[in-house]
């Protein structure tokens, strides 16, 4: 028996399901966007028999058809089911869709008259639908490319599921991110924003590096903080949780978060698959 591997994407319109479904079929999935749920049986029959010549499928449904397409794939003995949620706040949904001057779904079936009753109207089967899912992406603060890097961590991970780690650097002035696991505030050790010749660098340049790890709170921090994740860590991968999103904040994300996730995501690359992002660094 042939063993599928099903990605069903889903989530408010507007959050990125388009952008999510290119992603997934640059990582090598056979994709269907708006797959009728009508005829979802069919589709489902044709794996049960083993007659889809694709093994890895990315489906994206819309919300109000979400429960119905989450029940029938359920149901498949000869395929995992990963549900991807993808939220965003309501005032960015309206932003999106004001920039590319695309119509709501809701609109074209004629269920709603205005944007934003659209998007109220498809917030009522949030809650039940979100409750499903098993990895849940707010979009509100990425771009086309954050959002690639988070799928891209998630899911591009070869045949064989390892644990995988990823370090995400922020700056709180701009939210915390929804999806992390731990968070680290590390608003207190010296800023360079305050030093002239470094405010214009981040993190990612040899200037702010140094001077953030060479103060000793940095060290002292450095040393206590490597040795609590590098129990945490094994215990989670002991557990059996595949995957562990650590956010490490400052004020802005441009500074001393980028240093601090440069540095473990270097060090930790040393035993686990390991992934970094700088949320806010191009702010």
């Amino acid at each position: 028996m042939i063993n599928y591997e099903v990605i069903l994407v889903t989530g408010m319109s507007g959050a990125g399901k388009t952008t999510a479904m290119a992603v997934f079929e640059n990582m090598g999935y056979y994709c269907i966007d708006n797959y009728p749920v009508a005829i979802l049986d069919a589709f489902s029959d044709m794996l049960r028999e083993a007659s889809f010549d694709y093994t890895k499928i990315a489906m994206a449904v819309r919300l109000n058809d979400a429960m119905e397409a989450i029940r029938i794939l359920s149901n498949l003995d000869c395929a995992k089911l990963t549900v991807v949620f993808l939220d965003c706040d309501n005032e960015k949904i309206l932003k999106r869709y004001k920039q590319t001057r695309r119509s709501h779904p809701m609109m074209i079936a004629h269920q709603a008259s205005t944007l934003t009753e659209s998007i109220q109207l498809e917030r009522r089967d949030f809650d039940s639908v979100k409750s499903q899912a098993h990895r849940i992406i707010d979009t509100t603060l990425l771009k086309a490319k954050g959002l690639q890097d988070v799928l891209e961590s998630a899911f591009n991970k070869g045949d064989k599921e390892v644990f995988r780690v990823s370090f995400v650097s922020f700056g709180y002035k701009y939210g915390v991110p929804k999806d992390a696991d731990l968070i680290l505030d590390v608003r207190f050790l010296p800023n360079p924003f305050y030093v002239e010749e470094l405010r214009p660098l981040t993190g990612n340049d040899p200037e702010v590096y140094n001077y953030v790890m060479d103060k000793p709170a940095t060290k002292i921090f450095v040393e206590k903080t490597t040795k609590y994740f590098e129990y945490l860590l094994k215990e989670y991968e002991n557990e059996g949780k595949m995957q562990v999103i650590v956010g490490i904040g400052c004020t802005g994300g441009q500074h001393r978060s980028v240093t601090l996730t440069n540095y473990f995501a270097s060090y930790f690359s040393q035993y686990y698959q390991v992934y970094k992002w700088h949320r806010d660094a191009d702010h």
